[in-house]
């Protein structure tokens, strides 16, 4: 921890002096150094400045690791409702890589990029300050004077050191930095104990303030404001996950025997029966293509087959009296319209067959008796036949010698 806390002090006065950076900078870390860890109030104190600046400085030398933040809340007396107070101290581990960071950033800087020698610029002009390589410049030369610039025709200056790597600019610096590169090697010769908050914050040194410039004393409050977990995003997710590997790419036999079985279950449910796939009367097909399906398991017990075999032969006697019944049936009722249509013809016959009968003028009174006869009520009125069929005129003739006459004897009687 010696090298550790002199490598941060030695590099805290190289680089943050008062030409660049305030001086505040290395009392803070010499504050944090000797103190291990310090509240930020306490270390306004010690610092005579305000938090405000006191977080600005810290800030930055936050961004270059020499320092870590650590924030709790904390409870004075005579308060209510904790509040967030930030403590400072020094991580040496981190401090350490950062500090090896940049010193081979440095190097590198100083010692410039290395370029092939063909890439070089080493002949420059010194009124338009242009620079040329070797291989630029071989085409544009006077025998006098040189080697001619392209922009302004002026002799270009030869200097093959003007991009060399800076050698004595790496010496200089190596010789500056040395109090660094000795330790460095050193620190990684030994192990730097891990200063975490806890084991700063332990061995913290307490700070001794003045009758004026006495505070609270105030206790560490465990966190409640925050959450431990997001609401609606608890972890219902399998807590244990068992794989087991086997041998064999495929299924097992004993999973191909329950899939068997299954899918013979499943045949056997959907089967349909033999009276539905076959005719009764014809003993025709009428089922799908069997050899698709998978077959479905028979029972060998011979004591089901008699009965099988009798519900069928019985099923189709049945079958075949409702066909008989269905038949005869049909016969009957085509007997019954032949009847109806033999019927039908002979009342046209009987209808034809009707002439007009011819009646004497001269009997009078048989003329007479005729018109009171149809006029009463007959026997042939009640019929159907007289309902049905409209009353007959009969044409009545009168003798041809009297000529006088003719006209009056044509007359016609209702029947």
């Amino acid at each position: 921890m010696d090298l550790a806390q002199t490598l941060v002090r030695s590099v805290a006065r190289a680089f943050y002096d008062s030409r660049s950076v305030d001086t505040r900078h290395i009392l803070i870390v010499d504050a944090l150094v000797l103190h291990s860890a310090l509240r930020d109030d306490d270390l306004s104190y010690l610092m005579c400045m305000n938090l405000k600046d006191l977080h600005k400085i810290c800030a930055r030398l936050r961004e270059d690791r020499f320092l870590q933040v650590h924030t709790r809340p904390e409870l004075r007396e005579g308060q209510q409702r904790p509040t967030n107070r930030t403590y400072y101290y020094i991580d040496y581990r981190q401090a350490i890589d950062a500090i090896k960071w940049r010193m081979y950033h440095l190097d590198k800087a100083v010692q410039g990029n290395t370029k092939p020698a063909s890439e070089k610029k080493e002949y420059f002009c010194k009124r338009c300050n242009a620079e040329w390589t070797q291989m630029e410049v071989l085409d544009k030369m006077d025998p006098v004077k040189g080697f001619l610039c392209h922009r302004c025709n002026c002799v270009l200056t030869f200097d093959p050191n003007r991009e060399a790597g800076g050698h004595e600019q790496s010496t200089k610096l190596n010789n500056q930095l040395k109090f660094i590169t000795d330790l460095l090697p050193q620190l990684d010769s030994v192990v730097v104990p891990d200063n975490t908050f806890d084991v700063a914050h332990a061995s913290a040194r307490p700070v001794t303030r003045d009758a004026t410039n006495q505070v609270a004393p105030s206790i560490v409050v465990e966190s409640i404001s925050k959450p431990t977990a997001v609401k609606g995003m608890a972890n219902t997710g399998p807590q244990s996950i068992a794989i087991s590997i086997t041998d064999s790419d495929g299924p097992t036999e004993a999973e191909k025997e329950a899939e068997r079985l299954r899918k013979e279950k499943i045949a056997q449910s959907n089967a349909l029966p033999s009276w539905h796939l076959n005719s009764t009367v014809t003993g025709a097909s009428y089922g799908a293509d069997t050899s698709q399906l998978p077959a479905a398991k028979v029972e060998d017990d011979p004591a089901k087959k008699p009965i099988e075999q009798e519900d069928d032969s019985a099923h189709n006697d049945e079958v075949n009296n409702l066909f008989n019944m269905l038949m005869n049936q049909q016969e009957e009722a085509r007997r019954k319209e032949e009847e109806a249509e033999q019927d039908s013809d002979e009342e046209e016959d009987d209808d034809e067959d009707e002439e007009f009968e011819e009646i004497a003028t001269n009997v009078a009174s048989s003329i007479g008796e005729k018109r009171l006869a149809s006029s009463g009520t007959t026997s042939a009125a009640d019929t159907p036949a007289s309902e049905e069929r409209p009353p007959k005129k009969v044409k009545v003739e009168e003798p041809v010698g009297d000529a006088d006459s003719e006209d009056d004897g044509l007359t016609f009687e209702d029947v």
